[in-house]
């Protein structure tokens, strides 16, 4: 239905059991990810954010629109990354 485009925090994860990246998106409540790599957590990022659009779009739902990146803070050693998912797209790739 739309193209949605929102920034998300990538922090690397640097534990004994499990090195990668969390992710986050600070504009949607309770949307999070992980992967073992930056590559894996991308993508993992982009299905998260592509379900919960899609999901939201079905059942009619409101969401908080995205950010200006300027008014984002992220902790040291954090990246700012901006994800762009088509819903459309998105459906069909399922």
């Amino acid at each position: 239905m739309a193209i949605y485009s929102y920034y998300s925090i990538f922090e690397p994860i640097n534990e004994e059991n499990y090195k990668g990246y969390a992710v986050s998106f600070p504009d949607l409540e309770n949307v999070f990810t992980d992967g073992r790599s930056f590559a894996e957590a991308y993508e993992m990022a982009k299905d998260v954010l592509g379900t919960m659009l899609a999901l939201n779009e079905e059942e009619n739902t409101a969401f908080h629109p995205p950010s200006a990146p300027d008014k984002l803070t992220i902790r040291e050693g954090s990246s700012l990354i901006y994800i762009q998912i088509d819903t459309d797209d998105y459906r069909e790739a399922e």
